[in-house]
């Protein structure tokens, strides 16, 4: 299994994150865009070189404002939400492509015990030429602190831009509607996926899942057990197609690896790479049925009754 950063429930920046008594959705994105991208902004620039550790967090941050961004989606409009849903993604991608070539090492090392000693020998090789474009990536992208002025300024601009964005009013500015959206365009992507499992397919539902899962948490104060159990379902369905789509994303790699490597020891590597996808799809099946198995209308009633018995900041 590839080894993945976690994350620990409870801190002080979840309770920062969640929704507060009265909120509309319009003031929870603002508050939680502007909060998580100044953290990713801290996390870059508070040490030189930047550690990967740092690379992790601000990507994760950038992905927590676009989850919070879409709890809004319907109060700022679809023009609003487009421009800064582009804006944080263009944003991060600097940070997306050092974490995609480390993720690949890391992928390769996880395959190595399904693969005999000779064929351990000739993933060696595909392996110095990741860690070699890992290290390339990484420079090109960071070779000098000023070379991190364009992302902090997009960072700025994101949050300088939030103070003016719309707060919104009636059924629309609720929270839900943004949660209910997720879910739905989630369990669309899993029948796109269960239809045509393709690797685009895949990573699509494991986006959804993921904003889904960030959303969940920012409901914090006032779920009940049964919002808690979803959460960690999605949680382990977005990691299990996250880990999927990191071997697809390895398995291309191996096909178009400039090294030289046998046929007979390619086509092991492929077929050691597949029997894990397809495992780890399994599972992902078996996780998509349970979180996605209320229709949208469903689960949009359910969504109701939890924030109507519990309010946010409510203690239980």
């Amino acid at each position: 299994m590839i080894a993945r950063h976690e994350e620990r429930p409870g801190t002080d920046d979840d309770m920062a994150r969640r929704i507060r008594e009265g909120e509309t959705a319009g003031r929870i994105a603002r508050r939680i865009v502007r909060r998580e991208t100044k953290k990713a902004g801290k996390s870059l620039s508070s040490t030189w070189p930047v550690a990967d550790d740092s690379i992790h967090d601000a990507r994760k941050r950038v992905k927590k404002a676009r989850a919070a961004l879409r709890l809004a989606r319907e109060t700022f409009g679809e023009r609003l939400f487009r421009r800064e849903n582009h804006a944080l993604r263009d944003a991060a991608r600097p940070l997306s492509e050092m974490r995609d070539a480390k993720i690949l090492v890391e992928a390769l090392d996880a395959l190595m015990a399904d693969l005999s000693r000779s064929d351990r020998r000739v993933a060696s090789r595909l392996r110095a030429t990741l860690l070699a474009n890992q290290v390339r990536i990484r420079r090109h992208s960071l070779r000098r602190k000023e070379d991190l002025a364009p992302l902090l300024g997009s960072l700025e601009s994101i949050q300088i831009r939030a103070r003016r964005w719309p707060e919104g009013k009636g059924r629309k500015a609720q929270p839900r509607s943004g949660v209910e959206r997720v879910y739905e365009a989630g369990r669309a992507a899993a029948a796109a996926a269960r239809l045509e499992p393709t690797v685009e397919h895949l990573h699509e539902w494991r986006k959804q899942a993921k904003y889904l899962w960030h959303q969940l948490q920012f409901l914090g104060p006032f779920r009940r057990q049964g919002l808690e159990k979803l959460e960690r379902q999605v949680r382990a369905l977005s990691d299990r197609l996250g880990e999927d789509h990191d071997l697809a994303v390895l398995r291309q790699r191996l096909a178009r690896a400039p090294v030289k490597i046998a046929r007979a020891a390619r086509d092991t590597m492929t077929r050691a790479i597949d029997r894990r996808r397809c495992a780890l799809q399994a599972k992902a099946w078996v996780l998509g049925a349970k979180v996605y198995r209320e229709r949208p209308g469903e689960f949009r009633d359910r969504i109701r009754r939890e924030l109507r018995s519990r309010g946010p900041g409510r203690r239980r």
